[in-house]
């Protein structure tokens, strides 16, 4: 059987710099924005009008968030038959419709309904989708992720400021139901427009490789050591990256820092990120995701071990912590989408990716709440943040044994 890290996709028109990328990347920014990054900006609103807990509206998050994971493989497995643009539209729009349904919420019940809609919106429009894409019809797929990951990464610097004017102005229900209308007139427009004649890593190949008895990708791949080290990586990523962002704040405080000081440092993790990003961008050869993950993943534990010893009494180890887990964090998010077309080639490039975050259900949806109760168990954060760093020590062993099974692929593509 071919290699399939060298199978080429023949005829990928598209460059990284292109339409297609812009594009892309303004969906992502507007789309991430809608549907995750303003999430917080309604829930005071909401308190005060119904009552309900904090715990309450979150679970409208989890369940999205479980919902998206679940349906990530037949996404996946639709796009690499058949490409975006049809899954991506259809996406945009129903997450369009049920931000203008959130407008009208009245019901608990209804709430979460409307937030399982969401999560499949976010699997059909988000995340793994756009890579799907950019790996089967860009040339300089790495490069084309790199740029697309760099400016979307600003939708929430953008998306929380624009959503609390919006609060501010319109009220809560009015401000969802302008964003309604962005999310129709932005990402379902923009995805039906310049997703236009691309295609799906495995478009018109299902066939023939049904007839050939060609295992299908992601039992072919699941069958690879790589893949369960890459997902144990991943997932400690996942659960390392959202614990810290749910309780760093309470655990600044905890060790002496005041709310203003600890709120100033948490802001250097969006700058550091970006700093991160341009940083493998133009020092990385070919902006491998392997390479880029050798350094990161230890960098990301160093930033864990700082946050353990750093006190109170010495903000300066504060501010270390932050550049240094703010920094490998940014990067470990591009490094996610590029290394598993590394290891694994191109082909079923979605349904892999889907299968990786389906594996880290548990780890994506549950790490706050165990925080939380580690943090009671042990009546400080001091012992839960060690734990934290073992397991980034894990994480960078996992994925420095799962990136030696893609060393075969040495060919990286040139600026």
């Amino acid at each position: 059987m071919t290699d399939q890290r060298r199978t080429p996709l023949d005829s990928r028109p598209f460059k990284p710099n292109g339409p297609l990328i812009w594009g892309l990347t303004i969906s992502q920014m507007m789309g991430w924005g809608a549907l995750y990054h303003c999430f917080p900006v309604y829930m005071k609103p909401m308190q005060q009008e119904f009552g309900w807990s904090v715990t309450d509206l979150n679970w409208a998050l989890t369940i999205g968030l479980v919902t998206a994971d679940l349906v990530a493989v037949p996404v996946g497995q639709w796009i690499d038959r058949h490409g975006g643009r049809v899954v991506m539209t259809l996406g945009a729009a129903l997450g369009a419709a049920m931000v203008g349904l959130w407008s009208q919420v009245n019901d608990l019940v209804f709430f979460y309904a409307i937030w399982a809609v969401i999560g499949l919106a976010m699997a059909c429009s988000l995340g793994n989708t756009q890579s799907a894409v950019v790996t089967a019809n860009v040339r300089d797929y790495r490069r084309g992720i790199a740029y697309l990951s760099f400016f979307s990464s600003l939708a929430s610097t953008i998306a929380i400021p624009a959503a609390s004017i919006l609060l501010t102005h319109m009220g809560w229900r009015q401000a969802l139901l302008f964003q309604a209308a962005l999310q129709f007139c932005g990402p379902a427009m923009i995805n039906f427009v310049v997703l236009r004649g691309t295609k799906g890593s495995m478009s018109g190949e299902a066939a023939r490789a049904r007839a050939a008895g060609e295992p299908t990708p992601v039992p072919a791949a699941m069958r690879q050591r790589a893949f369960w080290l890459l997902a144990i990586a991943c997932s400690i990523h996942w659960f390392t990256s959202m614990s810290v962002s749910i309780h760093i704040l309470p655990l600044m405080q905890e060790r002496g820092l005041s709310l203003e000081t600890a709120v100033s440092l948490i802001a250097l993790n969006g700058p550091a990120a970006v700093m991160g990003r341009l940083m493998m961008f133009y020092l990385v050869p070919g902006n491998s995701g392997l390479v880029t993950g050798r350094i990161a993943f230890p960098v990301f534990s160093l930033g864990a071990f700082i946050l353990a010893v750093a006190s109170g009494s010495n903000i300066w180890g504060f501010v270390a912590y932050s550049f240094t887990f703010g920094m490998a964090a940014g990067v470990l998010m591009v490094v996610r989408q590029t290394s598993v077309a590394e290891i694994f080639g191109v082909r079923g490039y979605g349904a892999i990716t889907g299968a990786l975050a389906t594996v880290a259900i548990l780890p994506r949806t549950t790490s706050p709440v165990a925080v939380a109760f580690l943090r009671d168990w042990f009546g400080n954060y001091d012992n839960v943040i060690w734990i934290l760093f073992g397991f980034t020590v894990i994480g960078t062993i996992a994925f420095y044994l799962a990136a030696a099974e893609g060393r075969q692929d040495s060919t990286l593509p040139r600026k």
